[in-house]
């Protein structure tokens, strides 16, 4: 088995940071949006199809180096607040203890994977198991990201799952044919993931019963 991990959302808590600063700044552009409807417009999308979206409703381009500068201000923002997803170190203690393989397949770009990452201590965990939407030509929803990771990883599809708490991230997931399991203990409605094709759980401390791992002895409860 092959635990396919999101990055944003299920190993590290940016999200609430991330949709809070980009409602900010996308209504100081002249498109008033709020953080829930980041939320549902933009989380698990990558930063091209953002960008594309934005440019499409205000009519016109991002001013220059726009995207460079709320980046900027994205990982001043992180190394000031960001911390792991509460419970996610025991669980992934738990699952290399078991032996089980694990990797990360995420919409972020590679220099924001390497700093949250580092930042909330998992980066040795996925060392060279890490994969970007900028590995492939089609982001999240599409299944290409989920592919890639399961061929450079050497695992078939069908041993791989997923673990998710987005939309597109769990059609990308259902549309690869991998069993995803939605994490609703984040933003996105339950109802969105579950309709896209996800298990559901709330906390991490479901999540090894969910994948077979036994969970006595590590300090984990439900």
């Amino acid at each position: 088995m092959l635990v396919v991990w999101d990055c944003d959302g299920v190993l590290v808590d940016t999200e609430r940071l991330v949709t809070r600063l980009e409602a900010e700044w996308i209504t100081a552009l002249g498109w008033p949006l709020t953080q829930a409807e980041v939320v549902e417009r933009f989380m698990g999308r990558s930063e091209r199809v953002m960008s594309t979206e934005i440019e499409r409703n205000l009519g016109r381009e991002l001013p220059a180096r726009w995207y460079d500068a709320l980046r900027a201000a994205s990982y001043e923002l992180f190394r000031a607040e960001l911390t792991a997803v509460d419970g996610v170190e025991q669980v992934l203690d738990l699952l290399e203890s078991a032996g089980v393989a694990t990797c990360v397949a995420s919409s972020s770009g590679h220099d924001r994977l390497a700093l949250v990452l580092e930042i909330t201590g998992l980066a040795e965990r996925f060392a060279g198991r890490v994969h970007s939407a900028e590995d492939v030509q089609q982001g999240k929803p599409h299944p290409d990201l989920f592919l890639h990771a399961a061929q450079q990883q050497g695992v078939p599809v069908a041993e791989c799952v997923v673990v998710e708490d987005s939309e597109p991230g769990v059609l990308a997931g259902v549309a690869a044919g991998m069993r995803v399991l939605g994490f609703a203990g984040g933003l996105a409605p339950t109802a969105a993931l579950e309709a896209a094709g996800s298990e559901i759980f709330e906390r991490m401390a479901q999540l090894p019963e969910l994948l077979g791992v036994e969970a006595d002895g590590l300090g984990m409860q439900q």
